[in-house]
């Protein structure tokens, strides 16, 4: 693979021996300024941004006849088709276009609102740089969709804002709208509302506005936990059904930003959480728009910290949690104090908001002695790498999906040519602060290192397939996050050696998840590469961004013959 990146604003720090700085000396170096704005994107009730239908329910959609009395429009019942979807979507005429949950099973459509979904916009800013990051509840995002994403959002900021660069990443939030078109009322129906997509784009952009405008001089302190220093983490995360091998990222990283000058002097602007597991607590049956636990979490530190908080879901690739589907009776019932018994029978809990709450509570909890404990880092520039990142999309249900305009987030390929996806890895170096992005749902695995941390139960499920680079371990810093489904999500980013393909037969549209050659002993099928837009993303992805952090094509196997 070629060996690109560019690096925007590379600083060299240049720091006084002697120790850690103090307070005033750390403002005395320091070059930053932070802003930071939530805008709710909410597809529910009266907005002045919103200028579309009302449903009775309050959820945003076309007007239609509510034959049934159930709260929500149905296959046969009719509607009222609004030009506006059509006009930016050809493909939405004569097609219902409302609010279609998310995550789960398709034709789950949206009856009211239990919590806000929100674009929460942090930029930071130092010398000549100028970078937002936006973080957004929904199931998913991308740079360059046909009508919506942050390449037209980047149209709608004002250039003399000086904003040099956009990322925009998904929680992966189970209980909002679709945003990528598969859980519509059947498998050929697009489930995205056009009206709304633009709609968030404007918000996002207003967003990232009003942060750029509000930047404040302000230092940064940086820290992390776990579930032995904060045990109100622990056994919060679990892998899909149970799927091995039995390893998560198990680290809680945070920022904090407060003002040095002027109003804003010793008062918190903004926290960013970054913690890895699915937001789906309230699951399937929900159909009440949420922002899921994550909500929760931002409400807890606003409140013991001030400022906006902004939550960044990070390698969440099998993880879920607790509660969802690798149900035990074994596993954590109780939160913040109070039970929530599992059914008998089933191994599952009675989903519920308070419930959900409650899990969030938790995790504040942690987010919290993480800050408590957090160190200052001095920030003198931003240095911001990023390459372009190919991978074939070789998923044949997802080649159908994008030809019948379900998917039609990925580009179709030209005659003859080879289904091909582009996304961009962004690597970020602030003070003692790395990032880096992942366009998709990545396994911690991938992250950490598939050598070390590979499934050792069955021999006989190792495709032969080399592992991928270690990426973590060549970041320097002392505070490593990752930012996943940023600035796309492509799907799971399974790694190679444990890649099975979905099984069926593509002229028929029907495919299965692959059985595990250790099924007799209890693993799960391969439910992941269904939802995996290329076996190549895990490989790639683990090749650019370790070139962006070593600054050299790495050797190793894995990196070889990719596109």
């Amino acid at each position: 693979m070629r060996n690109i990146f560019l690096c925007l604003g590379c600083t060299l720090l240049l720091l006084p021996l002697g120790g850690a700085l103090s307070t005033a000396a750390l403002a005395q170096h320091n070059d930053l300024k932070v802003g930071v704005a939530a805008v709710a994107i909410t597809p529910y009730g009266p907005n002045p941004e919103w200028d579309g239908p009302i449903t009775p329910s309050g959820v945003w959609g076309e007007s239609f006849t509510d034959s049934n009395h159930n709260g929500r429009w149905d296959q046969g019942e009719p509607f009222q088709d609004d030009p506006a979807n059509s006009a930016i979507d050809t493909s939405s005429a004569n097609k219902y276009d409302g609010i279609y949950l998310a995550g789960f099973g398709r034709n789950r459509m949206a009856t009211g609102k239990l919590d806000d979904l929100w674009a929460r916009a942090l930029v930071l800013e130092s010398g000549k740089d100028k970078i937002a990051i936006v973080a957004l509840d929904l199931i998913g995002y991308y740079s360059r969709a046909n009508y919506y994403g942050s390449a037209e959002v980047q149209k709608l900021i004002d250039p003399a804002l000086g904003v040099t660069e956009i990322l925009i990443a998904s929680t992966h939030n189970h209980e909002g709208p679709d945003t990528i078109g598969p859980w519509g009322p059947n498998v050929t129906t697009d489930g995205k509302y056009p009206k709304y997509l633009q709609f968030v784009d404007h918000q996002i952009a207003r967003a990232i506005s009003l942060a750029a405008k509000s930047v404040q001089p302000a230092r940064m302190k940086l820290g992390q936990t776990n579930p032995v220093m904060s045990d109100s983490i622990a056994g919060m995360q679990t892998r899909t059904h149970g799927r091995p091998p039995d390893f998560y990222d198990q680290e809680m990283r945070v920022m904090q930003f407060t003002g040095t000058g002027g109003p804003a002097k010793d008062k918190v602007i903004a926290t960013l959480i970054n913690w890895n597991t699915h937001p789906e607590s309230l699951e399937s049956e929900n159909t009440l728009i949420s922002s899921d636990f994550p909500g929760e979490v931002r409400r807890k530190v606003e409140e013991r910290f001030g400022g906006t908080a902004v939550y960044v879901s990070g390698d969440i690739g099998a993880v879920e949690i607790v509660g969802d589907s690798n149900n035990k009776p074994t596993e954590r019932v109780t939160f913040d104090g109070k039970t929530f018994p599992l059914s008998a029978g089933t191994n599952r809990p009675t989903y519920m908001f308070e419930r959900t709450q409650a899990i969030g509570r938790d995790v504040a909890k942690a987010a919290i002695v993480a800050l408590e404990h957090a160190q200052w880092s001095t920030v003198t520039g931003i240095d911001l790498r990023k390459a372009p990142m190919t991978a074939v999309m070789d998923n044949a249900a997802y080649l159908i999906l994008a030809n019948l305009g379900v998917l039609d987030t990925m580009p179709l390929p030209a005659k003859g040519q080879p289904p091909m996806m582009t996304t961009t890895v962004y690597a970020i170096k602030i003070g003692d602060a790395q990032i880096i992005t992942a366009p998709g749902e990545l396994f911690p695995e991938v992250f950490y290192g598939v050598e070390k941390y590979r499934r050792r139960d069955c021999s006989q499920a190792d495709t032969g397939r080399p592992p991928e680079v270690a990426v973590r371990e060549l970041m320097t810093a002392k505070f490593k996050f990752v930012f996943g489904l940023c600035p796309d999500e492509f799907g799971y980013m399974v790694p190679g050696y444990d890649f099975l393909r979905p099984v069926g037969d593509p002229a028929k549209g029907e495919f299965a998840e692959a059985h595990d050659p250790c099924k007799s002993a209890g693993v799960t099928d391969h439910y992941h590469e269904t939802n995996s837009a290329s076996s190549q993303l895990a490989p790639a992805w683990s090749c650019v961004a370790a070139t962006l952090l070593s600054g050299k094509t790495p050797s190793a196997k894995a990196c070889q013959n990719l596109p």
